[in-house]
């Protein structure tokens, strides 16, 4: 038997938490857009169908589809049996039955849900060769804990102040593995395991973090019953907090979590923001160990294990003065809790003795570049080597992180070759707002005549420098986009994508490809999500990888507001002067008061003041003010504009539930119905329920929202 007599802290403690989390929270005024928090379900067997339900999310009305981002899995919207008095089945909304085909490969995928209001942000979908099972409801009692099959991936959610409890039998002589999946499908749960054997004896423990799931390995096993205790370290639950849990023999070990970027539309294996700039083929798979310096031929690479008693690893090749080497440790980029450091040391040999070493780098962490909510630091080293002279030289790669690992490898690999010089972009959703503590997980419902952005961050490589211009591509019909460029001394850009005021709907991926001046290095953008906002007990926004970036036109919205910053054409602004750029407004119903411009992408040395347009203006002349000291360069700004609009969230719902109420009402009426008579009413007075039910959704509703104009380009000349 179990003993918990902490029990009643425990829900103490996670009551103070959650209350601490979300009891001060308020909610945001924005235009509507579905976000999706949870389904039933996060994973399936290749070569199963379930049924799959939206359970956690905003603005989820009249969810009608899933768009997977691997294409052969199939969606059959669930329905219901027609309303009286009509033939047609209705649609379930956020109900669904999903096939997924054998062919697919293991891995990682996305799933968005799109409804009346837009296309969600994804969330992670596994895919995987093990039998998967749903369990309605895990017990919370160590004396009747819940069966877990061998090889299961069970599916469950944490309790808020619970412990769930699994039972599981094990055979002498196996290899136990028992791996929690949370983090690496977008839950909210950091994953805490005890097992316990039938004596009630803690046999091993293991806790996760955020970006890291949990694992227990045990080698031979003592047969017999065991159980497994499962919650989330901070003790918190509910429908964002699921988990998949598996128990299996650990001889031939397959993680349920792969990636690989030649399938499509699957996750890559390490999907955390700062490990876009990983090549494809660079990868942790094959550590050796060696004792002895090694010697790398350039350009080399090699693959290592970090040493366990916290001594250096140590390499050696030979350099030239003047030719400058490109040096790259990857560790941290590839998944593992490591911070590497990166020394470098001139090798002068003697007559007698040993010889002298002399220190010529020493370098930590690489370059970080953030927009406050999106961060791609690494604590990898990357360096960009100038021999000091014709040499033979000694590396040492030490990790700094000497505490106790979360993972079971720590690995590493060095690469030192001739520069490549380039870069490498990575983009995102922004949540529209202007306090960066408001980022949450963004989809896409571009009203027509509407405007979204799209933030680009760029990484350079091996000493690259230069403007990058950025250009989309595939934009669906009727949504455009002009090219913004991130000019040498900046890191980030904005891009604003439009809809048409005759837009038709339509939900696409749009690519974007970042393109050096003289063409010579031209690169895709790398797809980035947010997946969490901050709250739930953590205070920092966290976001991955993803596999496209979907804008959702909406032909049933028309945008209160539009604007436009000048003409399309770059202006050519001298250094001390001022240039001034007409901003234009339509307005529309529902977008008649007051709007404020702030500029946002400001380059160093270009300032500018806020400007509100009164309520009975359209036009602004909008003053960029260029400072002696701006860099010369092209650089691509944009406005975001703060107003109050009024929309109507969901007039057709109340015209479909009159014209069925209208419907019923005719039946009531045909004397040739009189035998139906009390059953027309009987539905004539839910119908009037449905109609009441809708009417809020076809009132205005004031929201204070934040839209950008389009991009304008400027390019700062000397006088």
């Amino acid at each position: 038997m179990l003993v918990h007599d902490a029990k009643a802290w425990l829900r103490y403690l996670a009551t103070s938490l959650l209350a601490a989390c979300f009891g001060s929270a308020t909610a945001t005024a924005q235009f509507q857009v579905v976000e999706l928090r949870a389904m039933s379900q996060s994973g399936a067997e290749a070569g199963e169908s379930i049924d799959l339900r939206v359970t956690s999310g905003t603005h989820l009305e009249e969810l009608d589809s899933l768009h997977f981002s691997h294409p052969a899995i199939h969606v059959d919207p669930a329905t219901l049996d027609p309303l009286p008095y009509t033939d047609a089945r209705r649609p379930h909304h956020g109900h669904f039955s999903v096939t997924v085909p054998d062919s697919i490969p293991a891995g990682r995928y996305e799933v968005r849900v799109k409804g009346r209001h837009g296309i969600s942000n994804p969330r992670a979908f596994l895919v995987t060769r093990f039998a998967n099972a749903a369990v309605p409801s895990v017990s919370h009692d160590s004396n009747s804990p819940t069966a877990l099959p061998p090889a299961t991936l069970v599916h469950a959610r944490s309790t808020a102040a619970e412990i769930d409890y699994f039972t599981l039998e094990v055979e002498a002589g196996k290899q136990l593995r028992i791996e929690l999946v949370a983090q690496q499908v977008d839950s909210r749960m950091i994953g805490q395991l005890k097992l316990y054997d039938f004596d009630g004896r803690i046999v091993a423990a293991s806790r996760g973090a955020d970006d890291v799931d949990p694992v227990i390995e045990i080698d031979q096993v003592i047969a017999g019953r065991y159980v497994l205790e499962v919650h989330d370290f901070l003790y918190r639950g509910g429908e964002e907090f699921f988990y998949q849990l598996l128990a299996r023999d650990g001889d031939q070990f397959v993680s349920p979590v792969v990636g690989n970027s030649s399938v499509p539309g699957q996750l890559p294996d390490v999907w955390a923001p700062w490990a876009f700039t990983v090549s494809d083929d660079a990868n942790l798979d094959t550590p050796t160990s060696s004792t002895e310096p090694a010697t790398i031929d350039v350009p080399g690479r090699v693959v290592e294990w970090f040493p366990s008693d916290g001594s250096d690893s140590v390499f050696q090749f030979a350099a030239t003065q003047g030719e400058a080497l490109a040096i790259d440790v990857l560790s941290h980029r590839g998944g593992e809790p490591t911070d590497p450091r990166l020394i470098v040391q001139r090798i002068e040999p003697q007559q007698s003795g040993p010889p002298k070493l002399h220190d010529v780098l020493n370098i930590d962490d690489s370059q970080s570049v953030s927009d406050g909510a999106l961060v791609l630091f690494s604590r990898d080293p990357v360096a960009l080597f100038q021999p000091p002279a014709t040499a033979n030289y000694l590396v040492r790669v030490r990790d700094l992180d000497t505490g106790q690992s979360l993972s079971f490898q720590q690995r590493f690999a060095l690469q030192v070759k001739k520069p490549d010089p380039g870069f490498d972009l990575i983009a995102y959703r922004i949540t529209p707002h202007r306090d960066v503590n408001q980022t949450r997980p963004f989809g896409s419902k571009l009203f027509r005549g509407g405007a979204e952005s799209i933030r680009v961050l760029v990484v350079r490589r091996d000493g690259w420098s230069g403007p990058i211009k950025v250009s989309a591509d595939s934009l669906p019909e009727g949504v455009t986009s002009s090219d913004v460029w991130i000019a040498a001394n900046q890191a980030q850009a904005v891009m604003t994508v439009t809809a048409s005021e005759d837009a038709k709907s339509v939900t696409g991926p749009v690519s974007i490809v970042g393109q050096s001046v003289d063409g010579s290095v031209t690169n895709e953008v790398t797809p980035a999500v947010i997946s969490w906002g901050k709250g739930g007990g953590r205070d920092f926004v966290r976001a991955r990888m993803a596999s496209n970036l979907q804008i959702a036109v909406s032909d049933k919205d028309l945008s209160p507001l539009s604007m436009t910053w000048g003409d399309g054409k770059v202006d050519e602004v001298k250094k001390g002067t001022t240039l001034t750029i007409p901003v234009k407004l339509t307005r529309r119903e529902g977008g008649k008061t007051p709007v404020v411009l702030r500029a946002r992408d400001l380059p160093n040395g270009v300032t500018a003041g806020d400007v509100t347009i009164a309520a009975d203006k359209n036009e602004a002349d909008y003053a960029l003010n260029v400072t002696p000291g701006t860099a010369n360069g092209t650089y691509s700004l944009w406005l975001q504009a703060e107003t109050k609009i009024k929309i109507k969230p969901n007039p057709q719902s109340l015209e479909r539930a009159q014209q069925y109420r209208a419907h019923l009402q005719s039946l009531h009426d045909d004397p040739a119905k009189a035998a139906d008579l009390e059953s027309i009413k009987a539905a004539i007075a839910e119908a009037d329920k449905s109609v009441e039910a809708a009417k809020g959704a076809a009132n205005d509703v004031e929201l204070t929202v934040f839209i950008p104009t389009p991009n304008a380009t400027i390019r700062v000349v000397d006088p």
